[in-house]
């Protein structure tokens, strides 16, 4: 389980349970206290975007992914979308370093290898 944090709050958690290791980057449902409709808000009263109603934000620098031992896992670029219709979150992350993907997410890398293997 990975949590997502701004400011040094929790914002909510997610496995991440999605990637793409030639792209170092992840991604998965995102859960979070209150539901789609209270993230949205948050976030729009943090800057977000909204079109659709689908609610977007860009993860900066008062964003931080922790492992489940509270370890930093760094990224170059992030987002966190919110669809209220549909009840619905998710987290994106690109950018992670070789070492931090090999690490956190080796079952990714061993899914991509796999489908290479069986294309």
């Amino acid at each position: 389980m990975f949590t997502l944090t701004h400011e040094g709050d929790v914002i909510g958690t997610s496995q991440l349970e999605s990637g793409d290791p030639t792209a170092m980057s992840v991604s998965g449902l995102f859960n979070n206290v209150g539901g789609a409709d209270t993230l949205a808000a948050w976030m729009r009263s943090i800057g977000a975007k909204e079109e659709d109603n689908i609610t977007f934000i860009t993860l900066d620098e008062p964003f931080q992914l922790q492992d489940a031992y509270g370890t930093v896992i760094n990224f170059k670029e992030g987002s966190l979308i919110a669809i209220p219709d549909d009840e619905e979150v998710f987290l994106e992350v690109e950018g992670l370093s070789p070492m931090d993907y090999q690490t956190h997410f080796r079952s990714h890398i061993l899914a991509f290898h796999k489908s290479e293997q069986e294309s």
